[in-house]
């Protein structure tokens, strides 16, 4: 069976294989010609030569309501939503049996229902929703507090999570003063500008030679990260026109969307104890990681864009379901980095990888069963949604309690979640009979 993951984020939607294929991303633009939509890059290569037939916003504002004029009065944007989903399950170009859907957390309940519908009329076999920034989160060695910062075409979005053992999301900010787009009109000026100071051509002066500069600004900013200039070149009217655009043109030109940035961050945590997670398209905006990390001084780590997909198919276990109504899993299992507790008695030595011996069994009424990722359910409130529960998680093994239920690792308490090792024996509640955890594997 072959499962993929389906980023939904709008800056770029693309899909993840499990064999570690990544398509490249698809912006979520429209080019809207009577009853033809063109999506993703093609739309993107006339957005700024015939401006007046692009939807930008439909991810954003997925819903039922009519486009509105200048766009047929038939047209939604759930249809929008639908090209291009039917576009991007279309490039996959081969037989996919299931798919696990990445969604941002700012989207509504309503809007995540539309989703399942579009993913169902786009033959998508969706098995799975979860949280952009808590998939992009799970697996990763932070601090217990994090923050996860993107960028969006229209908006920049702030996610808080709390990081044990598991990823368990919080607040969802938005802030509609910068996205992408808005980005990419800041530095089509600057450069704009130097062209105009170095060689007399204003390349916004004509559609053609604007939708040339704005094709060429993700390479330009991907280049000025790794170097301190980098040439711009344009053709126009027969003749190639070039420059030399330096790096401190752009950071100059970001600055007030720097400040803002960080200053928001700040608002939501303190950087000593946070760590901050910006995705790749955040990261874009020149001086931003630099302003975070040094003058603000948070813990700052750049996530790759297929990060959130590659989690979601590590963690379909947790995700996936066969119900019609899929849930929407705002919380993973994730790589705690803290010790194990005091409660854990290491029978066998530490492995390889310097971490205790995890086990490999649980014993319930004296049958083992073998611990998975999937998880097991134990205690009086087995058969309950309220279950005491031992799954492996990474490297580790954990048990964790919902609210209320008390839980003992070798006679002490724990509160909702601790490291088990080779030998611990669980009590839930106020029962007799304990789990004891084993290996069957040599030490």
């Amino acid at each position: 069976m072959e499962r993929v993951a389906l980023v939904l984020i709008d800056s770029g939607l693309m899909t993840v294989g499990a064999r570690g294929d990544v398509s490249e991303p698809s912006p979520g633009l429209a080019l809207i010609d009577g009853d033809r939509i063109a999506v993703g890059t093609e739309a993107v290569r006339h957005a700024r030569s015939d401006p007046r037939r692009i939807h930008s916003r439909f991810w954003q504002e997925l819903g039922n309501e009519p486009l509105g004029r200048p766009f047929p009065a038939h047209l939604r944007t759930s249809d929008l939503a639908h090209a291009h989903l039917t576009e991007l399950w279309r490039s996959l170009g081969r037989q996919v049996d299931e798919a696990i859907l990445v969604v941002p957390g700012t989207a509504t309940g309503e809007q995540l229902a539309l989703v399942l519908g579009t993913a169902a009329a786009a033959a998508i076999p969706a098995r799975g929703l979860v949280d952009a920034a808590v998939a992009a989160a799970a697996d990763r060695a932070t601090r217990p507090r994090c923050l996860h910062l993107d960028l969006h075409l229209h908006r920049a979005v702030l996610t808080e999570l709390v990081h044990g053992p598991q990823v368990v999301r919080g607040r969802v900010w938005e802030d509609d003063r910068t996205g992408v787009l808005r980005m990419h009109d800041v530095w089509a000026r600057t450069v704009a500008g130097l062209f105009v100071r170095h060689t007399r051509f204003d390349p916004l002066h004509r559609a053609a030679s604007e939708q040339l500069l704005y094709l060429r600004l993700p390479g330009l900013v991907e280049a000025l990260g790794d170097g301190d200039a980098a040439r711009c070149t344009i053709d126009s009217g027969g003749r190639e026109h070039a420059i030399e655009v330096d790096r401190r043109s752009l950071v100059e030109a970001s600055r007030d969307t720097v400040r803002a940035l960080s200053g928001w961050a700040l608002e939501h945590a303190d950087p000593a104890s946070t760590t901050l997670l910006v995705s790749r398209t955040m990261a874009s905006i020149p001086g931003l990681v630099s302003r975070l990390a040094d003058e603000a001084g948070f813990d700052v780590s750049v996530v790759h864009p297929a990060a959130a997909g590659s989690s979601a198919l590590r963690h379909a276990g947790s995700i996936r379901s066969d119900e019609e109504a899929l849930p929407f899993v705002t919380r993973l299992p994730g790589y705690d980095a803290r010790p194990p507790g005091a409660v854990t008695v290491a029978v066998h030595p530490p492995g390889a990888d310097g971490l205790p011996a995890p086990p490999t069994h649980l014993v319930i009424d004296g049958a083992a069963r073998r611990i998975t990722e999937a998880p097991i359910a134990v205690g009086a409130g087995a058969g309950s949604g309220d279950a005491v529960t031992v799954r492996r998680v990474g490297p580790r093994v954990v048990v964790e309690a919902p609210p209320g239920v008390r839980v003992a690792v070798n006679g002490q308490e724990v509160e909702a979640a601790a490291a088990l090792v080779v030998g611990d024996r669980l009590t839930v509640d106020d029962a007799v009979d304990e789990v004891l955890l084993i290996t069957t594997d040599p030490p």
